[in-house]
């Protein structure tokens, strides 16, 4: 799995966005926990996880995200998600989790939310 973050600013908020690409189940999902920690706690709590290249999640992908919206929210900030492929949608619909997340077909509305 490779893991890209970058800046994103709309209307004078900036945004860390998070672009995943490859798997993120349970051989993946803890590197990716412990720098989606390291980045709420250097103060970078307003989140977008793009997921448009992740193809296959499991249950330690969603605990990964589900802990990453809790420790954004504890913070002030927010996680949301973007760019989910049918796959990856359909595991959000089957745990309810698409009712926890703010999900977004674009990043750009996903960004324009935050304002």
């Amino acid at each position: 799995m490779k893991i890209e973050f970058r800046e994103a600013t709309k209307d004078n908020v900036t945004v860390t966005v998070i672009d995943i690409v490859g798997d993120l189940d349970a051989r993946t999902a803890p590197d990716f926990k412990d720098q989606l920690k390291e980045v709420v706690e250097s103060g970078k709590v307003n989140l977008i996880i793009n997921l448009e290249q992740v193809s296959y999640m499991d249950s330690a992908g969603l605990g990964v995200l589900v802990s990453g919206l809790k420790n954004a929210n504890r913070a002030n900030g927010d996680l949301k998600i973007v760019g989910m492929q049918t796959d990856v949608r359909n595991i959000f619909e089957l745990t309810r989790l698409n009712q926890v997340f703010s999900i977004f077909d674009s990043e750009d509305d996903a960004l324009a939310s935050f304002a």
